[in-house]
């Protein structure tokens, strides 16, 4: 499923993809109507996250076939199983929060919000992992984060409007989620049983929510048109190539690495907003994003911290352990 690259190239690509995805959900909102003719709000919260997951789960699942899949899942014990549940459903939530974001605040601004969500990654998964974090990757990190926070308080006019605090709680519940999957990672998980369990939980959870606030009828309008078709599509390349990209780097990169790789994806969102959504950034977004490309570029020259022997037990089990889902809302 996935071809043979060098993991850091893994990881940028997963990450310019999981960029993309509020600006592709953005666009497909406002051309709802062409591709759903006559049916009222045809990619709604509902459609979008659900068929969107219910897809990626098929799409595994198809390619994968079942036995596999099922013979992985029933040989592992029990709280591997529990951390797998708990693990789509902080992926459902990352993902319910990004697209309940966006009605509040533009992509352009999701997709640089979201660049915190690997730093808080990286961070955490070196401190409880016993990575040395050298002062340069620290100065670099804390400018993505300085550049996040310029574009959170200019943009909100001194304080954080709705949209992007939910977009800011996305990538805290993404840090978290990347610590379990390090953990399941940790007991011999397949990948494909990973992304499957993460998207079918998803899409399970999408179902209950929606049918809890919206009633049956509101599934009808998840068939209608070409709906399916787009997501499809969209499933495929925006969430199970990403998902099995940035899962492939996580076995072979340790957390700062992935953070260092994943950081440069905002610029290639930003100008797929702008292209596509014609939602060229604001002058606040412009000085995050300076801020934030400046933290990329200390973070990335920053030379690699050599480990000790003693270290060596710890610097292995992060690299076995070490995977977490996008944001965006690589979900």
């Amino acid at each position: 499923m996935v071809m043979p690259l060098d993991p850091r190239a893994e990881v940028l690509l997963s990450r310019v993809l999981a960029a993309l995805r509020p600006v592709l959900i953005a666009y497909m909102v406002a051309n709802a109507m062409t591709l759903a003719p006559g049916i009222e709000d045809a990619l709604s919260f509902c459609n979008v996250l659900f068929v969107g997951n219910l897809c990626a789960a098929l799409v595994v699942l198809i390619w994968f076939r079942p036995g596999p899949i099922v013979s992985d899942l029933k040989r592992l014990p029990r709280s591997t199983q529990l951390t797998l549940l708990i693990d789509g459903g902080l992926a459902a939530l990352t993902s319910g929060l990004i697209f309940t974001g966006l009605t509040y605040t533009s992509s352009t601004n999701a997709i640089l919000l979201g660049r915190i969500g690997p730093v808080l990654s990286a961070l955490s998964g070196a401190l409880i992992f016993g990575r040395m974090i050298m002062r340069q990757e620290w100065l670099g990190f804390s400018f993505i984060i300085v550049g996040t926070l310029t574009v959170a308080l200019f943009g909100g006019n001194g304080s954080i409007n709705k949209g992007d605090a939910l977009i800011l709680a996305s990538t805290v519940v993404f840090a978290i989620s990347s610590i379990l999957g390090k953990a399941a990672l940790n007991h011999n998980v397949s990948l494909r049983s990973l992304v499957f369990i993460r998207n079918a939980s998803s899409s399970l959870i999408f179902f209950v929510l929606a049918n809890i606030n919206y009633g049956w009828h509101h599934f009808a309008d998840a068939f209608h048109g070409q709906l399916w078709i787009l997501m499809g599509i969209y499933a495929l390349i925006v969430i199970v190539f990403a998902q099995f990209l940035w899962f492939d780097a996580t076995r072979q990169l340790d957390s700062i690495s992935l953070g260092r790789w994943a950081t440069p994806a905002p610029a290639i969102g930003v100008l797929a907003a702008g292209l596509l959504n014609r939602q060229w950034p604001i002058e606040s977004q412009i000085i995050g994003l300076i801020i934030i490309m400046i933290g990329v570029v200390v973070t990335a020259l920053s030379p690699t911290t050599k480990q000790q022997p003693s270290q060596t037990k710890q610097r292995m089990a992060e690299l076995s352990l070490n995977a977490s889902d996008t944001a965006s809302p690589v979900t």
